[in-house]
């Protein structure tokens, strides 16, 4: 019981006889180990002295100086227990685990523990010192052996203890009355055995006690034992069984002899008290507050496991430490100052108070009882910064600008409204006065039906979603009006009836966006400081609510680091808490921030990935990629304690998009995939959702096909022409294609994500450049091609090497071409990061006279203070934006908001994707260069694009 209180692989309880320890009793430890360790502790104590009762004291950890244990770990604990009527001191001691703390409930219940302990030794004594009693024969009344026979059986019967013996030459056994009443045997039948005495225990404990008499009876070994013995007409009790052997002059065993005692008392007893310390256990785990006890000196006696998270420190590090002592200043002698006078005046005492050590603003709540203090801690962080920041709040409101109006909504409809607050902002930017708008109708500030319409509409939302936006045009007093951007809240005086209308409205030019608050949510696992499965879970249903509302496909995976139990078991728990924390790393590296990852306990993590695509082979890839990318990562050896050690993972791999599945069947597709990756030999990948395993299948078809296509030289090039405002042919842009065997024509789509993904862009991308450089080469022998230019599309991989630069200047000088004629079209994901790489490479490619245009433009990362430095000569306006420039505003509005931007930084502009001559006007009219589409003409093979070129009638225009 000890051990479990403490959590210890072991414990014993020794008592001094003379200048010896002996062990009582022992849990954890072989015979061998517990006299080893009784002689050890008996040279620490001779020099140190015994253990004081009731106080725990920690010894050294074990090691050298415990060469009876060698295999043993931790510290040696001790508490002296309480003698009461027992004549010799005596101790509990436990091995503490260094891996973990004692128990947060061990120092309360080994002070019940003691106690029981110590009336168990009390018994223990009594019945050792009862003397030595056969059977009752018949004794002649009156006579010393009657006398002293009587006295036995009286003190027998007051003790509840019975003593017998066995004749080691003739077996018969002799036994006192209470020795037959204990056992059920008839109380004069002095012809009894041993094997009698046996069969009046418990089936089950017969073979160890006939092994014990029989041992003592051959080899002298005294025993001790709690066992279960069986009465005919009583049941089972718990019985107390001590025998030892006597020895003639000879020093042979000549007969042995015990007592026996009745413990079902003390058995119950101890039942209960184990029942009552369960209680308590679970009613100090269940208070969800930060809660210790203080001695009368404000030292911790225990914390529950919130105060430990709360104080940042374990039990063993706080236990028998002043409350105060690690903390600095007034603080600490703050709360010396009040748990004083707690303990001085009895009474409960609260504070709050800021500490800086834990960064936490706490509240302490502190109430004195018999033995020292129990306090609370609660974090009331969040509330402190609510507070302040409702100051500030209250500050802000009072010197807002923007206009602030209450409204009384009645009863009934809006006409009914009423105006019942408006601020000094309202006064100067509308002219009325308070008194002239008090109970009036907010229709007196809206002239217009249009305005009248749109509250009208709001008023109708309000009632749906509680809280609406909208832009109005508000009529001054002198019947001028202003637009403003209104936002109305109500105020509920309960779950249906709406009372008042909050409604702030602020000039359009001058819109703010309302920040949003950030809620840190402290759920991180202890060892690796990732989410747990709670947080895991939490970000998970977020995400996938937002993909049902976005589309966007996310993945989930579940990561099992294989064979990591022979870690822990061959190099022990710190390695592999190590090893942990270094795989936790590595997943963080491995993916983006905005991605989670989690460990869930053990060796189990989880990364969750969303807005990966909202195309499902897209998501696909990109999840095959990431998972591909930690198992390379996780694959590499880890540096521990200056040694190498491998973890190789078994990733399984699940999508989602929406919330057809809930959270937790998702982590059990992740679980079941990440099984079937160990079922195929661990150290791999495996995808759950078959259709999306099959695709990831045809993926890998088609990068081996296009290692094929590479090395047989299968792609060609398209060309699609550029034109000017007048229809005149400036230049062409290069499209692959790809001429397989068996499919025909593939269109890139169909190929360059998986190119890109595999890596074989590079490859790809230099033909497709090379090809370029050489049609160049071709046209400038021909006048009336020499003039024109060609694009060419460079993918992030491709612009990342290294040696992209160098690779660009030998395609040129290979095909011996202007370099201003080549026009390198570069992505927008190119500015996502490593800009000043990005710039300084534009920058060599614009010196060398190379054209570089931002192609898709408007639909990735660019942005005003990005693209100022960026050495360009060409924006081009992406497809989708021009596919719908007459009949959707808000592209209308992009294009010219792009031609206008490059107008400003003196760039020019190509809007590709021209199909119709209503399209080309339009973007024509609004300053677009040049223009790119099927209108035009769509991408053509080289002879039949030169064959145009060459032919007059064929309507192509080429600048000379």
């Amino acid at each position: 019981m000890a051990a479990q209180l403490t959590a210890s692989p072991a414990a014993l309880v020794l008592e001094r006889y003379g200048a010896g320890w002996k062990p009582l009793g022992w849990s954890g430890l072989s015979d061998e180990e517990a006299k080893a360790m009784a002689l050890a502790l008996e040279q620490h104590w001779a020099q140190s002295g015994p253990p004081t009762p009731g106080a725990v004291k920690e010894l050294d950890a074990l090691g050298p100086e415990w060469p009876a244990l060698p295999e043993r770990t931790g510290t040696v604990q001790t508490m002296g227990l309480p003698e009461a009527q027992a004549a010799h001191p005596a101790a509990l001691v436990w091995i503490a685990s260094q891996l973990a703390s004692p128990s947060a409930t061990a120092n309360p219940l080994l002070r019940i523990l003691a106690d029981v302990i110590a009336e168990q030794r009390v018994l223990l004594h009594r019945v050792a010192r009862l003397p030595t009693a056969s059977a009752p024969g018949h004794l002649l009344p009156g006579s010393s052996v009657a006398e002293s026979e009587s006295r036995l059986a009286l003190t027998e019967r007051t003790a509840g203890v019975g003593s017998w013996s066995i004749d080691v030459a003739t077996n018969h056994m002799h036994y006192s009355v209470e020795c037959a009443n204990i056992l059920g045997l008839r109380e004069l039948d002095t012809v009894c055995d041993l094997d009698v005495m046996v069969s009046r225990y418990a089936p089950e404990w017969r073979s160890g006690i006939r092994q014990r008499l029989e041992r003592c009876a051959a080899l002298g070994e005294g025993f001790d034992e709690e066992i279960q013995a069986v009465l005919p007409s009583l049941g089972f009790k718990w019985v107390r069984t001590v025998g030892e052997a006597v020895l003639d002059t000879r020093g042979q065993v000549m007969r042995i002899q015990g007592a026996v005692q009745d413990i079902s008392a003390q058995k119950q007893a101890q039942e209960e008290t184990l029942r009552l310390a369960m209680r308590l256990t679970t009613t100090l785990a269940s208070i969800t507050e930060a809660f210790v006890t203080l001695d009368r000196q404000c030292c911790f006696t225990y914390l529950n496991q919130e105060s430990e998270r709360l104080l940042q420190k374990s039990t063993a590090d706080l236990l028998g430490q002043a409350v105060w002592q690690d903390f600095a200043g007034p603080q600490a002698e703050r709360l010396r100052e009040q748990f004083t006078r707690a303990l001085t005046i009895n009474r409960r005492v609260e504070l709050e108070e800021y500490f800086p050590q834990l960064g936490k603003w706490l509240e302490v709540r502190a109430y004195p009882f018999a033995e020292g203090l129990a306090v609370y801690f609660r974090d009331v962080t969040e509330r402190r910064r609510s507070q302040e920041q409702l100051m500030l709040l209250e500050t802000s409101v009072a010197q807002l600008n923007d206009i602030v109006v209450i409204v009384e909504t009645g009863a009934a409809t809006e006409h009914e409204a009423r105006i019942v607050f408006a601020n000094n902002a309202f006064e100067e930017q509308t002219g009325y006065t308070r008194d002239e708008v008090m109970g009036q109708t907010p229709r007196l500030l809206l002239g217009l039906d249009p305005a009248i319409a749109k509250l009208r509409e709001m008023a109708s939302a309000l009632q749906q979603t509680r809280k609406a936006r909208t832009e109005l045009q508000v009529t001054r007093k002198n019947q001028t009006s202003f637009w403003v951007e209104l936002e109305v809240v109500t105020v509920q005086a309960d779950a249906q009836a709406v009372t008042h209308w909050v409604a702030v409205g602020r000039d359009i030019t001058q819109r703010k966006t309302a920040e949003d608050m950030i809620r840190h949510l402290a759920l991180y696992d202890p060892l690796t400081d990732l989410p747990n499965r709670q947080l895991l879970m939490e970000r998970l249903q977020k995400a996938l609510f937002q993909s049902a509302r976005s589309g966007q496909h996310g993945a989930l995976m579940f990561i099992d680091l294989d064979n990591f139990k022979i870690i822990n078991d061959t190099l022990g728990h710190h390695v592999g808490d190590q090893l942990l924390k270094l795989v936790a790393i590595r997943l963080n590296q491995s993916v983006r921030k905005t991605d989670t990852v989690a460990r869930l306990g053990g060796d189990e993590f989880v990364v969750m990935v969303d807005d990966l695509s909202t195309d499902v082979e897209a998501a696909a890839r990109k999840a095959q990629t990431l998972a591909d990318k930690v198992l390379s990562m996780l694959r590499e050896p880890f540096q521990i304690a200056g040694h190498q050690h491998y973890a190789t993972p078994s990733i399984g791999v699940t999508a989602f998009i929406g919330q057809r599945d809930d959270v937790g069947e998702l982590l059990k597709q992740a679980d079941l995939a990440m099984y079937q990756a160990k079922s195929l030999g661990r150290n791999n990948v495996c995808f759950f959702d078959p259709v999306l395993q099959s695709r990831m299948g045809a993926n890998a078809a088609i990068s081996a096909d296009l290692r094929v296509a590479l090395r047989e030289e299968q792609f060609v090039v398209y060309y699609q022409p550029q034109v000017d405002r007048q229809g005149v042919i400036t230049g062409v842009e290069a499209l692959v294609r790809w001429q397989h065997p068996t499919q025909g024509l593939v269109l890139p789509g169909d190929f360059i994500p998986v190119a890109e993904d595999s890596g074989m862009i590079l490859q790809l991308g230099q033909w497709v450049l090379e090809t370029a450089c050489a049609q160049l080469a071709a046209w400038a022998d021909w006048p009336q091609t020499a003039g024109l230019s060609v694009a060419v599309n460079v993918s992030v991989h491709q612009f990342r090497h290294p040696d992209f630069v160098d690779m660009v200047i030998g395609a040129i000088r290979h095909a011996g071409i202007s370099p201003q004629r080549l026009k390198l079209e570069l992505t927008e994901s190119l500015l996502a990061d490593r800009m000043e790489v990005t710039i300084e490479k534009m920058g060599m490619l614009k010196a060398l006279g190379v054209t570089l245009s931002l192609d898709d433009f408007g639909v990735g990362y660019s942005s005003l203070s990005v693209l100022k430095r960026l050495p360009l000569d060409q924006l081009k306006i992406d497809k989708g934006f021009v596919a719908d420039v007459l009949t959707d505003p808000n592209d209308a509005a992009i294009s010219r908001a792009i031609i206008a931007l490059a107008q400003s930084l003196s760039l020019q502009v190509v809007a590709e994707g021209v199909e119709t001559l209503e399209q080309r006007d339009f973007l024509a009219y609004q300053g677009c260069d040049q223009f790119q589409g099927y209108l035009f003409a769509p991408p053509l093979p080289i002879k039949t694009l030169d064959a145009h070129l060459r032919n007059p009638s064929s309507g192509m225009m080429v600048l000379v």
